[in-house]
């Protein structure tokens, strides 16, 4: 998966001319709450495949270290449109995650039942609780 962040458009936390294993830059707090949020459109007559891929996928990344939340939801009035939403602790351990076989696993098994490429977005965390 490939998740962006910040103006420049560049992978979190990885400067521009770094190989992909260099350590985070400075933009890549290790102590900031992060959040993913992917929607993903099941095609016709898939979306109980996709649902099925997604709610493996939302359990297995709940065990994951650094998460601290995912949920799985399907919009309303618009079947075969849903949503995932992770929390994280920082985004090291998000990056860890979407490099690791539970992300590549659920990757792999939900493009036969995509209608497209999913919309992927991630949030730093800026609530209150996040905060302490």
């Amino acid at each position: 998966m490939d998740l962006r962040h910040g103006a420049d458009d560049r992978p979190v936390g990885v400067t521009p001319d770094a190989p992909p294993d260099a350590p985070p830059d400075a933009t890549s707090d290790p102590a900031q709450v992060c959040l993913v949020v992917g929607e993903f459109q099941a095609r016709a007559g898939a979306e109980a495949a996709l649902a099925s891929v997604l709610a493996r996928y939302v359990v297995l990344t709940r065990a994951e270290p650094g998460c601290r939340n995912v949920d799985l939801a399907v919009a309303t009035g618009e079947p075969g449109t849903y949503l995932v939403v992770e929390k994280w602790a920082h985004h090291d351990a998000l990056r860890v995650h979407l490099d690791g076989a539970v992300a590549v696993t659920m990757a792999t098994d939900a493009r036969a039942h995509l209608a497209g490429s999913p919309r992927l977005r991630l949030y730093d965390g800026v609530s209150a609780h996040d905060l302490t």
